[in-house]
């Protein structure tokens, strides 16, 4: 897979387009995934950069499995659209708005939720309650490959799991729920609501797959140009490296596209 930064050429002709949006993930992309995963942190560098940027693009969007009052208290700035719950939530009027088609399957999410405390007694294990959603992270055992497996055995056993699936991702296991919302139809939404004629999506993990197909279907239209780009790592597999359609080594090579195109597009108001 080739990488961006030795394509840059493409990449200027599509961010001259306008409307042009940025779209990016947040942990594995503009972040490193934490060491503990509940810490709320990205790389100093990163907020100004953000700062810089969300005044050059018609939009800049971050596009999360954590919960959007995380991702607002995170980063905090001012102009940023923030989307939480893989594209099931957003900040809207001061306050995080759910999907309404997500509320039905609370009732199960708190059930599963209840059935994984079992879990936290577990040497390496890591339960992330979301809310609407959850992550089991597995990162920490001293024997990966088990403690997933131990997971996936506890989540077959449980008569909610039905009204719920599962996001087998890099170091954990996802739950969310059963309802056609992910990503890839955040990134058309966003496509359709800002007009965009230019887009850029940046992820690293099997959520971001609908997100780099969004952009190659928005691509069908003529009027459209954009790039799905990866951030790879260790765990990176060759399914999420078929889907995109260039790539980042590791998120310190997201801090220098992120340079590149703060010195690429000059400072502007959104209109």
């Amino acid at each position: 897979m080739t990488r961006i930064l030795d394509n840059l050429e493409m990449l200027k002709n599509i961010i001259r387009r306008k409307p042009f949006g940025l779209i990016t993930d947040m942990d594995g992309t503009l972040s490193p995934v934490p060491h503990d995963i509940l810490q709320k942190t990205v790389p100093p560098a990163t907020l100004p950069q953000l700062t810089q940027l969300v005044n050059r693009f018609d939009l800049l969007a971050i596009v999360s499995g954590r919960k959007t009052e995380a991702l607002k208290d995170i980063v905090n700035i001012e102009g940023i659209k923030y989307i939480g719950h893989y594209g099931m939530e957003w900040w809207e009027n001061n306050q995080a708005v759910m999907h309404p088609d997500v509320i039905a399957s609370l009732s199960s999410m708190r059930a599963v939720a209840k059935e994984l405390e079992v879990l936290r007694s577990v040497d390496g294990m890591i339960i992330q309650d979301k809310g609407a959603t959850m992550s089991v992270h597995y990162h920490l055992s001293s024997q990966p490959e088990i403690a997933k497996q131990q997971i996936l055995e506890l989540l077959e056993k449980s008569p909610h799991i039905k009204n719920l699936r599962l996001m087998d991702e890099k170091t954990n296991i996802g739950i969310v729920p059963r309802v056609d919302i992910n990503k890839g139809i955040a990134v058309t939404n966003l496509i359709k609501e800002y007009r965009l004629k230019g887009a850029i999506y940046l992820g690293d993990d099997i959520g971001d797959v609908p997100g780099f197909k969004a952009i190659r279907q928005a691509r069908q239209n003529k009027d459209f140009d954009g790039l799905a780009i990866l951030v790879t790592g260790p765990e990176t597999t060759q399914e999420i490296l078929n889907e995109a359609d260039f790539t980042l080594n590791n998120v310190q090579e997201t801090e220098i596209l992120l340079n590149w195109l703060i010195d690429s597009t000059p400072a502007r108001r959104k209109v």
